[in-house]
Order: C-alpha cells, then sequence, then structure tokens
C-alpha cells in the first residue's frame, strides 16, 4: 500500500470513497454520509489505494505530484505492517551480506597465510577472486526471484548461505577447495539478499523506492561494514578466523534466516480484500506474468538501458580508481598513508550522504536528469584532486564529493530500473546492471587506472582521462531517456520497436 499526493481543483472536487467491503487494510471509513466529500481548490488530500499498484514515477501521467519533504516522510506512516516487517528483513539481510562481510576480508588474509603456511598476495586472490565472480549469479538469481518470488529464493538460499559460511572453518591448506568454498558461499549470499531486497523494496515501497534503497540496502551495506570491521578483528584476535567464520555462520542462521522466513513476503497480486496484502506461506508467484513491464530481451536492447548502465559504470570507475589508488595517487601528492586513510573515511561517509539524498531526490523528481547533479559532483572531485597538492581540506573536499558520487550511483541504478523498465523482469535487469557495474567499474577501471600511471611513469595523464571521462557521463546523464509514460510510444525509452504502451508493459 502507499500514500499517493492528488490536487485536485474545484472541477474535479467530487470524488467516490471507498466502501467499507473494499476498503484497503490500514484505509479509513469515508468522513461524510453518502460517500463524498468536496475540496478547495489547491488542498492537498492523501489517499491510500490498492497495495501492489505498478509504481508510476513521477515524470509519467496520472503519477502523484511531488510533495514537500516533511509530507513525503509523512507518508511513510501509510505502508501496511507487512511492508515494515519485509524492511526489517531486508536490513538484517544486508547487514550480513557479503557486500558488508567484504570488510573482514583485510583482517583474514595474514592469519589465513600464516596457518597455511601460503604467501600474502596468493591469499589475497584465493579472497579476492570470489568476490569478483560472485556477482555473475545476479542474474540468474534475478531470474529465479522474478519467477518464483523473493521469499521462495530467500529462505532456502539464506540456510544455504550461512552453512557454506560456516563450512569455510572447515576447510585444510588446500587453496582450491578454499576458493571454491568461498565462491559458494559468496555467491548463494547475493543470490538469497541482493538478488532479493531490491525487489522486495520495490514492490512494498513504490513511492520511497529511492529512500528505500539508500536507507534499507546501501547505508544499512556501508554502516554494518564499519561495525564489522573491528568487531571482525576483535574475533580473530581471541578466536582466530575459523571460529570467527563459524560465528558469522551461525550469526546469519539465528538472526537473517528467521527474518527471512517470517517477515519476508512480497505484496499479493490486486485485487486485493482487506487483510489479503499477504501472499501464503511458502506460495510462489508467476511474477513475470503478473507484473507489467518489459521481458528481458528487450530492456536490453532499449537506449535507456544503454545510457544507464554506461553512466553508472564509468561513474563508478572513475571514483573507485582514485579511492583504491588512493595512497599511491595522494603519495604522489605529497599526502602521507595515515592522511590518505582519514580521506577515504571521509569518502565513506559521504556515501552514505550520497545514498540518502540521491534517494530522496529521485523520489521527488519528474526526470531522471535529477541525476545530473551527482555528476557534476564527479567531475568537481576529479578537478579538485589537481588541487589537492598537501592541503589536508582539499584532500577532504575531492574525497569527499566523490564518496556522495559512489553513494549515489549505487542508490540511482536499481531506481531508474524500476522506472523505465516496470517490475516484470526487475530482478534480472537489476542483477545483469549491477554485475556490470561492479566487474567494470569496481573491477576493471582501477586495475587500469594503475597500470596507465606505471606505464607513464605518474598519475598525470590517469587524472586527465578520469576527468574526461567524467565530463563525458556528464554529457550523458543530461541526455538520459524521459521516463516511460503510459499513453506514449515505446521510443520514450529508446525501445527498438515502435508499439503502444499497453504492448511495452505487457498484459497481465
Amino acid at each position: 500500500m502507499h500514500w499517493t499526493v492528488q490536487f485536485i481543483d474545484r472541477s474535479a472536487a467530487r470524488r467516490s470513497a471507498p466502501s467499507a467491503s473494499h476498503r484497503p487494510h490500514g484505509g479509513r471509513p469515508a468522513r461524510s454520509a453518502g460517500g463524498r466529500h468536496r475540496l478547495a481548490r489547491g488542498r492537498t488530500t492523501m489517499s491510500p489505494p490498492q497495495p501492489h499498484t505498478e509504481f508510476a514515477p513521477p515524470g509519467r501521467p496520472g503519477a502523484p505530484a511531488p510533495a514537500s519533504l516533511r509530507e513525503s516522510l509523512s507518508a511513510l506512516r501509510g505502508y501496511p505492517t507487512p511492508a515494515w516487517k519485509a524492511a526489517i528483513a531486508c536490513v538484517l539481510a544486508m547487514v550480513l551480506s557479503p557486500p558488508a562481510l567484504v570488510t573482514a576480508v583485510t583482517f583474514l588474509i595474514d592469519p589465513v597465510a600464516e596457518d597455511f603456511g601460503w604467501s600474502h598476495s596468493q591469499t589475497l586472490t584465493i579472497f579476492n577472486i570470489p568476490t569478483v565472480a560472485a556477482p555473475f549469479v545476479l542474474p540468474l538469481a534475478g531470474r529465479l526471484v522474478d519467477r518464483w518470488g523473493a521469499r521462495v529464493v530467500a529462505v532456502p538460499g539464506t540456510a544455504l548461505y550461512a552453512l557454506s559460511t560456516a563450512a569455510v572453518a572447515l576447510v585444510g591448506a588446500n587453496g582450491v577447495v578454499l576458493m571454491a568454498v568461498l565462491l559458494v558461499s559468496t555467491a548463494l549470499g547475493y543470490t538469497s539478499i541482493l538478488g532479493v531486497v531490491y525487489k522486495v523494496v520495490s514492490e512494498w515501497f513504490p513511492h520511497h523506492r529511492g529512500l528505500g534503497y539508500s536507507l534499507l540496502i546501501g547505508a544499512t551495506s556501508s554502516l554494518a561494514g564499519a561495525a564489522l570491521s573491528p568487531l571482525s578483528q576483535l574475533s580473530i584476535d581471541h578466536f582466530g578466523w575459523r571460529t570467527t567464520y563459524l560465528l558469522i555462520g551461525g550469526c546469519i542462521l539465528l538472526a537473517v534466516f528467521p527474518a527471512q522466513y517470517f517477515l519476508m513476503y512480497e505484496p499479493a497480486v490486486p485485487p486485493l480484500a482487506p487483510g489479503n496484502a499477504v501472499a501464503p506461506t511458502g506460495a510462489g508467484r508467476a511474477a513475470h506474468k503478473e507484473l507489467p513491464g518489459l521481458p528481458l530481451g528487450r530492456a536490453l536492447r532499449t537506449r535507456a538501458w544503454w545510457y544507464t548502465m554506461l553512466v553508472l559504470t564509468v561513474a563508478a570507475g572513475v571514483a573507485m580508481s582514485v579511492r583504491l589508488n588512493a595512497v599511491s595517487l595522494f603519495g604522489e601528492q605529497g599526502y602521507s598513508a595515515t592522511e590518505v586513510s582519514l580521506s577515504v573515511s571521509v569518502m565513506l561517509v559521504a556515501s552514505v550522504a550520497g545514498q540518502i539524498l540521491a534517494g530522496m531526490t529521485l523520489d521527488r523528481s519528474r526526470t531522471p536528469r535529477a541525476f545530473v547533479p551527482f555528476m557534476v559532483c564527479l567531475v568537481l572531485g576529479m578537478l579538485t584532486v589537481f588541487a589537492a597538492t598537501g592541503d589536508m581540506w582539499a584532500l577532504f573536499l575531492t574525497m569527499g564529493l566523490l564518496g556522495v558520487v559512489t553513494g549515489a550511483e549505487s542508490t540511482t541504478g536499481p531506481y531508474f530500473v524500476g522506472c523505465y523498465f516496470g517490475m516484470r523482469a526487475f530482478a534480472q535487469i537489476q542483477g545483469i546492471t549491477l554485475g556490470i557495474v561492479s566487474l567494470v567499474g569496481i573491477g576493471v577501471f582501477p586495475v587500469l587506472a594503475e597500470g596507465a600511471a606505471e606505464s607513464t611513469g605518474g598519475y598525470t595523464a590517469t587524472l586527465v582521462a578520469l576527468t574526461v571521462a567524467g565530463l563525458i557521463v556528464l554529457a550523458l546523464s543530461v541526455f538520459l531517456p524521459a521516463y516511460p509514460s503510459p499513453a506514449a510510444p515505446d521510443s520514450d525509452v529508446g525501445e527498438p520497436e515502435a508499439g503502444s504502451a499497453d504492448e511495452r508493459m505487457g498484459s497481465y
């Protein structure tokens, strides 16, 4: 269920109130006899429509007029109890998700290498390969979620994720076996958590998707990673790395699994009667047939997807190239390792702020160009890199601006996917987009940047190239296609085939 904000003029002041037998769960009875009431010109009312109505972004006709920030936050109270239960399940899952647990790898490398007699680089490679490869399961996870529903994937997947994580503690001094177990564990974590939470937030919070992505997913993962970092070090120092893995697996099994089992539901398919907002326990539904939107193949051929993927990948790549090479890059410009580490902390804090700011901005905007100011921050951040030559405030400003970009990028991706392509294949499209951004933007870009710096004997040429890349994606973000309108042709999102919006959205 969600609140819609409508501005009604005097000619449309009279409207029917829902009858008691059809009033949505949590709705209130009409105030006047006869089921009608009058509204003064310009007065704002909030009415709860049926749950799981297909999301119409603010750019579409018939979508709610943007409310003030206070009204938008107040409207959060209109979502039903099952929505908030699902939100709790998402938060608990993200706290122990692979992106949050990756912070522990820093403290695991040395004790594992010492225990097995391996080199530091060999051990780091064994841990890094699963981290890079695991996101490739997201398209498959999305397919399963779109086909069978979030709960059917999340519950057994989380149980297996917990057991496989604990199984790392049982591995002997065999690098191939250790890497295989880590790969299985990380892949199960991505499948049962990252493949699920975006779809759940999208369906339960249709008018606060951006805020949901930023708070329930992005910020939760970032803050959990910050908290797990010292806790992991403490556990390894006192109990050893094997016991630490057993504790992590136990926490997943005792905290995340029950939350997924008891709280993780999607809204039932409309129309709904009161009290029927939650699907029966264990019931799957063919979501790709029942929810409107583009199928996967057609979505990946649209100009909107290619623009979105390119902008997000390059934005993430530019910012992460600076972050992951920060010690050598800024060391060349006169900063100590301690000063750089403080600036990285500033970047991480700024990324949380960027997630929240992007979520609120996108929720209240009528156009994808709301992302343009964040691309301006990317260009400004790269320009200030050249000015960071010893002054701490210049360094903090640089990393702060780039941190805002990394946070905004993680929120904007799933938001654009939902706005452009609907819910029909949302999890699959989001999985592919996230996988490409992670692999190319976070995995390849920093390596290429460091290789270019080594080949040229300094970072100047590399920074110029990254700045130019930022300018290019800034220009592309200005030309992002408008959100599709139900009454507009498919060309609004760069569809290769002409047709009616009903054809594009699919029948259900």
